[in-house]
């Protein structure tokens, strides 16, 4: 199966998840009692979906550019993320006994959501200060989620560690939204005349242009990509 086959089927599971939601809420609802039950499937739905979104992600930027390895990485941590908080929310998650399961699965939620951030913030990233911005945000996820989890595990007493944690996440946060805003700004920027060369064969040129006079509507399928080549001889 291709990765965007992969990715397709994904994104059916994540409307299959969130219809699965909706009717557990409709019967909760219905029955006029919210059980415990109830609860735990809502938070496996609601895992699922947090997973599932950041293996897509993980997914998508391991089909282009340099962060391949960091898309590989994140895809391979998902399962094991969900993993964890599957087994916290069925292991009796709000009971003392079982506190080392909830803090596996709050480190599992926090790695993830690293991850999550990094990933799509390459992904919106088009140009190469924006991708600095990008790689900028992803480390500072980074950071803020090993401090969150060394957190978690060790209990820090005072406020400082927690106003460095919630420092970290702000400078990821702000660096996450400045890369789309940046994009959209930049793009607004640059002139609808304007082109940019892709590939040349002898005298003609493969560009990129805003405008739609003699442009071609190129449909991919997933996973392709133009090449420029001559034209092959039949037979």
């Amino acid at each position: 199966m291709t990765r965007g086959r992969l990715a397709r089927v994904l994104w059916i599971g994540a409307a299959a998840i969130l219809v699965a939601a909706a009717l557990v809420a409709l019967a909760a609802l219905l029955r006029g009692d919210f059980s415990e039950t109830d609860g735990r499937i809502l938070l496996t739905l609601a895992a699922l979906l947090y997973a599932g979104g950041t293996a897509i992600a993980g997914l998508a930027l391991a089909d282009r550019g340099p962060a391949r390895r960091l898309g590989w990485a994140v895809a391979a941590v998902a399962p094991v993320g969900l993993a964890l908080v599957l087994a916290a929310i069925w292991s009796f998650v709000w009971e003392a006994e079982n506190e080392p399961w909830n803090k596996l699965a709050w480190s599992a939620v926090l790695a993830l959501l690293a991850g999550l951030l990094a990933t799509t913030a390459l992904l919106l990233a088009r140009r190469p200060v924006l991708v600095r911005l990008a790689i900028a945000a992803g480390a500072l996820a980074l950071v803020a989620a090993a401090l969150s989890i060394a957190g978690i595990w060790s209990e820090p007493e005072g406020d400082t560690y927690v106003k460095a944690v919630g420092a970290a996440w702000i400078l990821a946060a702000l660096a996450f939204f400045l890369v789309p805003v940046l994009q959209r700004l930049t793009a607004a920027g640059v002139a609808e005349s304007e082109v940019r060369v892709l590939a040349r064969l002898d005298d003609v040129e493969l560009v990129a242009t805003r405008s739609r006079e003699d442009a071609i509507e190129a449909k991919l399928e997933p996973g392709e990509r133009l090449a420029l080549r001559r034209r092959q001889a039949v037979g």
